[in-house]
């Protein structure tokens, strides 16, 4: 079992200087740490990480929506009940939000 990754100022530091790409990409590097080992601190972060990226300068309106929707539903995943993480399809339904994405 590897340690919990610092989930607070990395992501963070970047999002202060307007960097989208390092935001973007950390975000992604803890969806696949929580997908390995799933935690609430990962969900929480994950979920501010999509917060500020939908609000960033550089993100088209349409990925806008779609960080919002995840946004929402990673700040409430720890209120799911176990089974209901483990469904697939609740991620898919953020996607349909764009024609691009489809």
């Amino acid at each position: 079992m590897s340690p919990i990754p610092q989930l607070s100022d990395a992501s963070d530091a970047f999002a202060t200087q307007g960097a989208m790409a390092p935001l973007l990409a950390g975000t992604l590097v803890l969806m696949t740490f929580y997908a390995q080992q799933p935690s609430v601190a990962a969900m929480q972060k994950i979920g501010r990480n999509l917060q500020t990226l939908q609000q960033h300068p550089q993100v088209s309106e349409e990925l806008s929506v779609i960080c919002r929707r995840l946004a929402a539903h990673w700040l409430t995943l720890g209120s799911a009940p176990p089974r209901e993480l483990a469904q697939p399809q609740h991620a898919c339904r953020f996607a349909a939000a764009s024609p691009a994405l489809q």
